[in-house]
């Protein structure tokens, strides 16, 4: 079985933060292993399938995905891949299938959270025991007009079977049917699941891609904790984050090959090596490449990374705050149904009834799921652009985006320099003579 891993980043352990001033040491034993799991370039883990994955993480660092440990909880999503991996907009398809799987991840935590549930169940019964309840009424003649039309009819439709016949083709005569209902009972239950909430820090731990039955699934691990929540306020207030640790630099946090890129989907969140928290975001693309066109394709390209880079700074922007709401109405039960059918040849009028037993499943299933986030992009930088051909020539392109407080307030500073800037010049203009401190003699020269 063909996989391809996607390795995020992040372990529960290292989620640690702390109110106050005072920067919080967090022991180098979590740092190694969350900067180990953020880089994605020195991970390899392929399970058999999803659920495989999803358990032998499970294991791994003893959760119980929905259930809250030591305040953080962990929660799973999955969907499918819509082309295979040999159409060339496969890239895009991935892309798609991770959003998916994050708002199927989304959907079980809003449900968890703030879901509301309404049920009915109603069960009927009918039946026709009478003496002639397998005799059909008589059909009314109709005007003399009608009755006149209905021979013509019956005419033409035994003109044409005969001609029919005549040519070789097997023809049934023209037919009418009706049918009566002797016997019905339906059981039906109606389920309506409704939750609008938000939610704050949520953070992608691991993704993977693996087929199945030849097809390509996407699942995903993601945690929230009051603590990823604290950062995620932190980050919505624009202030500082109490949380310290030993880290590196960020670049050390990408894979070290552009293929290595293929397997990032997401957020991240790591260490940079002054010990701030970062949130890395990988925004993935693609485009059909062109080979008749190469202007074409150049345009395609760039704007494939621009829809790249919108991706990965929306990503830090959920998860900052994102508002959700979910309804989702089901339908299940059963029905059987006793019921005489009554065929009616339109050119003799001859009559032929069967009876017919219906048994039938009710199954039906009506979801939608919304979310909507909004918030300021500033402090958000590129670290990278990138682009690779694979195998079967799909053409991938992303950006590599990243959050951190120094990266604010740098754009904080550039922008009161423009402001004081602009208050000088508004100033009226007066005569300045300046010179420079001597610091050489005649000599130096």
């Amino acid at each position: 079985m063909k996989k391809l891993l996607f390795i995020a980043s992040l372990v529960a352990a290292s989620l640690l933060y702390a109110q106050g001033s005072k920067p919080i040491e967090i022991s180098q034993q979590d740092i190694n292993t969350q900067n180990e799991m953020s880089d994605a370039s020195t991970k390899d883990i392929t399970p058999k399938s999803l659920d495989d994955f999803f358990e032998e993480f499970a294991d791994n660092y003893d959760i119980e995905y929905g259930i809250t440990k030591d305040g953080k909880t962990f929660y799973t999503g999955k969907s499918t891949v819509a082309v295979s991996d040999n159409d060339p907009q496969f890239a895009q398809a991935l892309q798609n299938a991770y959003q998916k799987a994050m708002l199927n991840l989304q959907t079980e935590f809003i449900r968890d959270a703030y879901g509301r549930i309404a049920t009915s169940k109603v069960q009927s019964y009918e039946a026709d025991n009478s003496t002639n309840a397998r005799e059909f009424e008589e059909l009314p003649k109709g005007s003399t007009f009608e009755q006149v039309l209905n021979k013509l009819t019956q005419l033409t439709g035994a003109k044409l079977d005969n001609a029919l016949k005549d040519l070789g083709i097997d023809v049934s005569a023209l037919s009418e049917e009706r049918k009566k209902t002797l016997l019905k009972e339906e059981f039906v239950s109606k389920t309506m699941t409704s939750a609008i909430g938000s939610m704050s820090g949520l953070v992608p731990v691991q993704t993977i891609i693996t087929q199945r039955r030849g097809e390509y699934d996407v699942g995903v691990i993601a945690i929230v904790s009051n603590k990823t929540r604290q950062l995620a306020k932190d980050m919505a207030l624009s202030r500082q984050s109490a949380i310290k640790g030993k880290g590196k630099f960020v670049s050390e946090y990408l894979p070290k090959e552009d293929k290595g890129f293929l397997n990032e989907y997401g957020i991240r969140l790591v260490y940079d090596e002054k010990g701030a928290p970062v949130i890395l975001s990988y925004g993935n693309w693609g485009y059909v490449n062109d080979a008749s066109n190469t202007k074409k394709t150049n345009i395609l390209e760039d704007r494939a990374k621009d829809t790249a880079m919108t991706m990965a700074d929306a990503a830090i922007i959920e998860f900052i705050n994102t508002n959700l709401s979910l309804k989702d109405e089901k339908t299940t039960g059963d029905s059987y149904e006793e019921i005489i059918k009554q065929s009616i040849n339109i050119n003799d009028g001859s009559t032929q009834e069967q009876m017919q037993n219906i048994t039938n499943i009710i199954d039906k299933v009506n979801s939608k799921v919304k979310t909507s986030s909004s918030g300021k992009i500033r402090g958000i930088r590129t670290l990278k652009k990138w682009n690779y051909t694979s195998e079967n020539g799909v053409e991938h392109v992303g950006v590599v985006r990243f959050y951190s407080y120094d990266n604010l307030a740098n754009f904080n500073e550039t922008l009161n320099q423009k402001s004081n800037t602009n208050k000088d010049n508004n100033k009226k203009s007066s005569n300045i003579q300046r010179s420079s401190n001597v610091i050489n003699s005649m000599d130096d020269f």
